[in-house]
């Protein structure tokens, strides 16, 4: 590889890559971690049905007909964080009643009722007055996991965060300087350069300033701002099957991923988009003195194994 390609920007985030696989082959690399073992499991688990008291009183849920609040009989639940970052504007959403299966072990209609639950949420937020609404998935203790039980967490903010303002002035230069859309040209890149993991009405690729091996994100291939517009399933279909390809190339390394949709008050461009972080490396010196990442598996190369990977459609 060229000295001069290694360093790469992230066009829509602005954050700096070193791509170097030759580091892989270094004494002591890391390993990625085992699935098992990674947070032991909780006695009770406040997330299984029969323990909802466990947990404060429920704020939505998709219940069967019949059920009541705050007792078994639903299939998706949302429950405010015991522990909040943001009091009343922190919440948890509990993907379906099983305890071990993750959201790629669902079928597609489980997982979509998992991002409706998603694009509902975002809306009670948004609409009550919320700057922006980040959702994140913690999956694994490495990856700042504290619960086994599949969830996910939305946080409504009453500012937009940092990096997604950088990221709608990035959006908004392009948007000036090309006339066009940052995200739609970057799935038009990966498409010419084998970076695309899945076609479709939502599309997954591996970012070429990649900032951590198998990385990728997932956005819809006609430009669309807002996830509360998303085609929940069809979405689903993708985030799941790559999910899927995550764990098998990785060894089922622990995992982050999350949502980036568009603030209340969108005044420019924007795409959304759900970045999928698997945490095979540690951040070291390095990331921390600089905020530059080093990824140590080639962009190219980590779309083939992906796809590879991949479970049928």
């Amino acid at each position: 590889m060229e000295e001069s390609d290694r360093l790469r920007r992230d066009p829509v985030t602005g954050k700096l890559a070193v791509i170097a696989p030759e580091r892989r082959k270094r004494p002591g690399a890391p390993a990625a971690e085992p699935t098992g073992g990674e947070a032991a499991r909780q006695t009770p688990c406040p997330f299984c049905p029969g323990n909802e008291s466990l947990t404060p009183p429920e704020l939505d849920a998709i219940r069967a007909p019949g059920t009541r609040p705050d007792g078994p009989g639903w299939r998706v639940r949302v429950v405010p964080n015991k522990y909040p970052a943001f009091p009343g504007g922190h919440e948890v959403i509990v993907h379906s009643p099983d305890h071990v299966r993750d959201l790629e072990a669902l079928d597609d209609e489980a997982a979509a009722a998992v991002l409706g639950m998603y694009r509902r949420r975002l809306s009670v937020h948004l609409e009550a007055g919320a700057r922006a609404a980040v959702i994140i998935c913690n999956r694994g203790a490495r990856a700042g996991a504290s619960l086994d039980h599949p969830h996910s967490q939305l946080f409504a903010l009453p500012v937009i965060p940092p990096l997604q303002v950088d990221e709608l002035a990035n959006f908004e230069r392009f948007r000036n300087r090309y006339g066009g859309c940052l995200v739609c040209e970057e799935l038009a890149k990966a498409a010419a350069e084998s970076r695309m993991v899945a076609n479709g009405p939502v599309a997954a690729w591996v970012p070429a300033a990649a900032r951590w091996p198998y990385e990728l994100w997932l956005a819809p291939a006609e430009h669309q701002p807002d996830f509360r517009d998303a085609s929940v399933l069809e979405t689903a279909k993708v985030l799941r099957r790559t999910l899927a390809a995550q764990d098998a190339v990785t060894g089922g390394a622990a995992l982050n991923y999350w949502l980036h949709s568009a603030p209340a008050d969108l005044r420019g461009a924007y795409h959304w988009h759900i970045e999928m972080a698997p945490r095979t490396t540690v951040a070291a010196g390095f990331e921390l003195a600089t905020d530059v990442t080093i990824d140590d598996v080639d962009p190219v190369q980590a779309a083939a194994e992906l796809r590879h990977a991949l479970p049928p459609a």
